[in-house]
């Protein structure tokens, strides 16, 4: 496997320039962090220089602190949070002092845009990092793509790129579930057969909650700010991220080990995500790092179903009504068509400018342009039409084959699709008429838009599609002109068109 450092040799980072914007896309565990922490450590020592590397959890600022205190390299390298360059402009009315830096390294700078989702304050760091023209400026993740796009095409600014394919290789199993009934399951399986997991829960309440069921197997971790946190035990969360493993069997956290921490520990076989924004997910598959090719991961992901992606998509429009109102009307117009109403949202925002003590009103572009990335991405998993959500990072992670099928399992539809096969087998061999197919088609279930599919050709459709083995035979010529039944009474179906069912061998 390629590393960054073999990516980016030492000749080439001598080059950076003073303003240049050198973005870095590379999987979790080809060494991003080692190069800073090598080779632009080297660099910038050489030239007595300094190193800013920002980083958004607190978890990772204790991790990597210890490494560079254990690896004495603070004489060049200051860890900060971008909360801090935040908080410093909010409440303080400061501009954080880099001039000390030649170079700022934004460390998992998808931040920016995942986090812009509720944190209406991302695009101060970010700003105040783009408008430092003096300074080298690194920006590393394995999922910035978009955060890239909006640094080109929003902020106008071309960046220096390198890139590290990413590979999904080390997931042996995807699997889908539908409801939070399942992940007590999944425990109780994990706890049965003695399989080390991890659990990532989007919400501390449902997280908890999950840990103090079986608080006995379980270490539970989420943010410090949240009201949750005084249940976590620090101690052994320490430990961990000094130790890069856990001694329970199950860690049940929050996204606030979404990026950074690192789990070396070929005991964990199975990692269970409910989290909704894809980038926060991906990353938090990647927290467990890979031994060697032997060593792979059961991945499991709480779906999101079509209806629900279709409200969130509503939602969405909804959020940036009155920002999408502003770009295209002036600020009077604006108030004049929301009077005395705040955006709740935070994305239209009051500022004040002081010079003539006057305020106005601003967009804040980062969360408008995430709201539009999140909108495009729904519209892509809903064009899949049935399991959307599924097939669409089904085929992110590469869990689809040549011939187009997907390889995916969808937990809560399995005992679904065994009934169908049982009924579709017991049929082989039998005339279904009108009931008997309408019957067919409720034991299917399968529905378009809501309605229930009862043809014979979507319903085929849907079959090949799912990798049924069977077929509705719907020929024209399927009819009965049968006389008399075995027991000598007459056909009640006679004259009537019905369809045969065959069982199919897939190669």
């Amino acid at each position: 496997m390629k590393r960054v450092s073999e990516l980016i040799t030492t000749d080439t980072a001598r080059n950076f320039a003073d303003g240049d914007v050198i973005t870095i896309k590379a999987g979790t565990g080809v060494g991003k962090s080692y190069w800073v922490k090598n080779i632009l450590y080297l660099i910038a020592k050489e030239n007595n220089e300094k190193i800013l590397f920002l980083i958004h959890r607190v978890n990772c600022v204790d991790q990597f602190k210890d490494e560079i205190i254990k690896d004495k390299k603070t004489d060049v390298i200051d860890i900060r949070t971008y909360q801090k360059l935040e908080s410093l402009y909010n409440n303080q009315k400061k501009i954080f002092d880099f001039s000390e830096y030649k170079y700022i390294v934004c460390d998992e700078f998808h931040y920016f845009m995942s986090d812009a989702a509720y944190n209406k304050t991302t695009d101060i760091s970010l700003n105040l990092i783009l408008t430092q023209d003096d300074k080298v400026k690194i920006f590393m993740s394995a999922t910035g793509d978009y955060m890239k796009g909006y640094i080109n095409e929003i902020k106008k600014i071309k960046t220096i790129d390198y890139e590290l394919p990413i590979k999904f290789d080390f997931i042996k199993n995807l699997t889908f579930f539908n409801k939070d009934e399942t992940l007590e399951k999944f425990i109780e399986e994990a706890i049965r057969k003695g399989d080390k997991s991890i659990f990532f829960i989007q919400s501390a309440t449902k997280a908890y909650n999950l840990y103090k069921k079986y608080k006995k197997y379980c270490l539970f971790n989420c943010g410090k700010s949240d009201k949750h946190y005084k249940y976590v035990d620090v101690e052994k969360i320490d430990n961990m991220l000094k130790n890069e493993r856990f001694d329970k069997l199950i860690l049940i956290t929050t996204t606030c080990m979404d990026a950074g921490v690192n789990i070396n520990d070929e005991e964990v076989k199975h990692i269970v995500c409910d989290v909704k924004d894809l980038g926060v997910l991906i990353q938090c598959i990647g927290r467990k790092r890979i031994q060697s090719e032997n060593d792979k991961i059961y991945l499991y992901i709480k779906t999101i179903t079509n209806k629900q992606l279709g409200g969130m998509k509503r939602q969405l429009n909804t959020k940036i009504d009155k920002a999408k109102y502003l770009k295209t009307h002036t600020v009077k117009e604006y108030i004049e068509q929301y009077p005395r109403q705040n955006d709740y949202n935070n994305i239209v925002y009051s500022d004040t400018v002081e010079e003539d003590d006057k305020s106005t009103h601003k967009v804040n572009e980062l969360m408008y342009f995430k709201c539009l990335v999140d909108g495009a991405t729904i519209d892509t998993m809903l064009a899949y039409k049935q399991y959307g959500y599924c097939k669409y990072l089904a085929n992110l992670l590469g869990f689809i084959d040549d011939e187009g099928y997907f390889n995916y399992r969808l937990i809560d539809e399995d005992y679904k699709k065994k009934t169908l096969e049982e009924y579709l087998n017991n049929a082989i061999g039998k005339k279904l008429y009108k009931n008997d197919q309408h019957e067919l088609a409720k034991t299917a279930n399968i529905k378009r838009n809501g309605k229930l599919l009862k043809s014979a050709e979507a319903l085929n459709s849907c079959f090949k599609e799912e990798r049924i083995p069977f077929i509705i035979d719907n020929n024209d010529k399927n009819i009965d002109w049968t006389r008399k039944l075995e027991d000598g009474t007459e056909n009640p179906y006679r004259g009537k068109k019905y369809w045969m069912i065959y069982k199919l061998v897939f190669s």
